[in-house]
């Protein structure tokens, strides 16, 4: 099957929320999605849940996004985090026959949580750095990075993760993290290399 006509893989992050009224890439995110840039790939230019009211970023500081993406961890228990997220991100990933999700830190237990729909878990690659989850979604692969330095998700994730160099906020400027990606999207089903 030629490149032309394999359906193209969409690729998207998947985090806390620094800043819940907006859901814009920050620009290290931006930069490292553009690198993933190639045929194939569909690349989607907003973060979890793919709808807000305010578009684009403001950079917040970190003990302020520290503090908002707890509170996502721990709101992501209720049964309102689902109901309130699950439509905006099913939408985003119809019509697709593969999903790769860049779930950083916190993003893996928002994923747990969101309830999606059996068929399009199915569907979902997951690339997790610097995972902090309870257990693991029930998704098509999953494969967790942790930097060597990075004590929080040392803390909050017990599961197998293939081990870097770095601590919590280093891995978007890593190019062993960026290789480690390019590899897991070429193995993803329906990949065009």
């Amino acid at each position: 099957m030629s490149s032309e006509t394999t359906a193209p893989i969409r690729i998207a992050f998947l985090t806390g929320r620094s800043d819940p009224s907006r859901c814009g890439l920050s620009p290290e995110q931006r930069v490292f999605l553009d690198a993933l840039r190639a045929p194939g790939r569909e690349l989607v230019d907003c973060n979890f849940p793919y709808a807000a009211p305010d578009p684009g970023h403001i950079a917040v500081p970190l003990p302020v996004a520290a503090w908002r993406n707890l509170g996502d961890y721990i709101g992501a228990r209720r049964s309102a985090f689902s109901r309130q997220h699950r439509a905006s991100v099913t939408a985003t990933f119809e019509g697709v026959d593969n999903v790769v999700l860049l779930a950083g830190s916190c993003g893996l237990e928002l994923l747990a949580n969101l309830g999606l729909p059996a068929d399009l878990r199915a569907r979902l690659h997951v690339f997790a750095y610097g995972p902090v989850a309870r257990h693991a979604p029930d998704v098509a692969r999953l494969l967790c990075v942790r930097g060597r330095s990075d004590l929080i998700s040392r803390v909050g994730w017990r599961g197998p993760v293939h081990v870097v160099d770095g601590g919590h906020m280093d891995y978007l400027r890593r190019p062993d993290v960026h290789a480690l990606c390019e590899d897991f999207i070429a193995a993803t089903p329906c990949a065009s290399t």
